[in-house]
This record gives C-alpha cells, sequence and structure tokens, in this order.
C-alpha cells in the first residue's frame, strides 16, 4: 500500500486553513434570569475548558435468545471550566452567589429570594458557549450549551511554594448543546 505524498497531506490542511489549535478560544457564560454572568474583558480568564461531549446510549431488545442492539437516550456530560482567579474574587463570587440562588446560603439558610425557581418563578439558568477562534483571530465554531448552571466549585489551594496562578474549576450541568459554524 502506498503512503500520501507530503504535499498532499499538506494541501489538504492549506485548503481548510490549517488545523484547528487548541489554544485559541473564547468562553461565554450568560446568566439569563440573573446578573452572575462572565463579562466580556473576563472571558480571557478561563484557562481550559472543553468542546462539550454527548454519548448516545445503546439500548438492548432481546429477540430470539439474543440482544438487538438500538439507539437509546442521547445523555451529556458535565462540563468543566478552569478559571483564573482575579484578585478580587469577581468571577468566584458571582458563581458562589448563582449557586447560593439555585440552593440557598452556604449554612443552610433559605428565603423566598432563593431556589431554582425564584424571582417570581423565573428558574436561574443560563448559556455558556466555547468559540473556537481561528488563526486570523475571526470566530470559527462556535459550542452553546443550553439551560446550564454550576453544580460544583473546586477548591482553590494556597501555598507558599507556588508561583502559579490561582485557579479553580467550575462544573456546569446543563440539558443539551447545539453547535455552528
Amino acid at each position: 500500500m502506498a503512503l500520501p505524498l507530503l504535499s498532499t497531506f499538506k494541501s489538504k490542511l492549506a485548503n481548510g486553513g490549517g488545523s484547528a489549535r487548541p489554544n485559541l478560544f473564547k468562553v461565554s457564560i450568560k446568566a439569563t434570569k440573573t446578573t452572575q454572568s462572565l463579562l466580556a474583558d473576563e472571558e480571557i480568564l478561563v484557562k481550559a475548558t472543553s468542546i462539550p461531549s454527548s454519548t448516545i446510549a445503546e439500548q438492548a431488545l432481546n429477540y430470539g435468545g439474543r440482544a438487538i442492539k438500538y439507539a437509546g437516550f442521547r445523555t451529556y456530560e458535565n462540563w468543566t471550566t478552569t478559571i483564573i482567579n482575579d484578585e478580587d474574587f469577581a468571577i468566584r463570587n458571582r458563581i458562589q452567589n448563582w449557586m447560593r440562588r439555585l440552593s440557598g446560603k452556604l449554612d443552610g439558610e433559605r428565603s423566598v429570594s432563593f431556589g431554582a425557581y425564584s424571582q417570581g418563578g423565573t428558574y436561574n439558568e443560563g448559556v455558556g458557549t466555547v468559540t473556537q477562534v481561528n488563526k486570523n483571530g475571526k470566530d470559527g465554531a462556535v459550542y452553546t450549551m443550553n439551560n446550564l448552571w454550576p453544580t460544583s466549585i473546586a477548591a482553590m489551594p494556597v501555598a507558599w511554594d507556588s508561583s502559579d496562578f490561582m485557579t479553580f474549576d467550575v462544573e456546569w450541568c446543563y440539558d443539551t448543546w447545539t453547535h455552528t459554524k
């Protein structure tokens, strides 16, 4: 079997604009009913994330002593972002406040203004997007997570021997995602 020429491989990349770079992206998280969103200038503080995954579970039907597999329900794993903490803790505080709106204060105290359906019966959910940026600086593929809300916010270790930026992970739950180009 003959291998394709290197020039053929390179021309395929050149025709499509080259390969996508994993370090060229931006993330936007907007809460639809509250003010707990990332601001446009804070998009750069998202250090890492991923394009969302989806899985179609198999569903077996037994017939004649054999399992016949059919496509089942689509499921979506939680989405994780790694965020660089700013000195004012502004992003972390907004996400924590969003979580408090969903389930009450950290000490368990609740009031009528808290809960998933607060503020007149509106649900405290949001929309998250990951936009792949092309090498020329223009937006490329966009993945949008719908009905998004923070399900966990990770601890932030502090140590005398560390000189890295302080980061924290946030895990987000969502219902569906869409893709546009």
